[in-house]
């Protein structure tokens, strides 16, 4: 009888952990896993590339790398793509100890044509993909949150919803809907909301 008890609740456990969003203790925790490992990408990147506390002056972020294997024209953006694979990285391990039916890294969401339903899609004309989505239990199109991680170069810790493009592209991943809106997340502001 106990056996069938415990069966039973582990169930609802089960049924609870299935069709849910994170609560407000939950998104709190992985905000602060997706802050940690923003921070951590970015000091790491910047040590193994310049060496122990220091990084890239800012009048050399639109110069060429000079590394060998170049992942993008100017510093700025080699930086950009180095840092983000670190940070997914961690953020991957982070989030599925936890929550690992709640998030994704890089999901490609379009509009269906008639229906206007939000879709995944691997179809990159008309998609939007955003860095990091917090959506209900295996279900990735209810969207609950989107995380947009920028890496400013050199020393820059600028207002990142200054720029003209950043708002531009908040805006669209505003559009594809969610239970909050959308941040965005640096190693030297944290989160940072409009």
């Amino acid at each position: 009888m106990l056996g069938k008890a415990v069966q039973a609740a582990e169930v609802i456990q089960g049924f609870l952990n299935v069709s849910k969003f994170l609560d407000e203790a939950q998104k709190k925790r992985a905000e602060e896993i997706i802050v940690a490992c923003v921070k951590e990408s970015h000091f790491k990147v910047e040590e193994e590339l310049f060496g122990k506390g220091k990084s890239l002056p800012a009048s050399d972020c639109e110069k060429p790398p000079t590394v060998k294997k170049k992942l993008a024209p100017d510093w700025a953006r080699h930086l950009g793509k180095l840092k983000h694979a670190v940070a997914f990285e961690c953020i991957q391990q982070g989030l599925a100890k936890e929550f690992p039916n709640n998030f994704t890294i890089e999901p490609r969401y379009r509009r269906e044509e008639f229906t206007n339903d939000l879709m995944l899609t691997d179809r990159w004309a008309g998609s939007k993909q955003p860095d990091l989505v917090l959506h209900f239990t295996r279900n990735a199109t209810r969207i609950q949150c989107i995380y947009e991680l920028k890496f400013p170069c050199g020393k820059e810790q600028g207002d990142p919803w200054g720029d003209e493009r950043v708002r531009f592209q908040m805006e669209e991943y505003r559009a594809l809907g969610g239970e909050c809106e959308p941040v965005i997340v640096t190693p030297q502001l944290e989160i940072s909301r409009q």
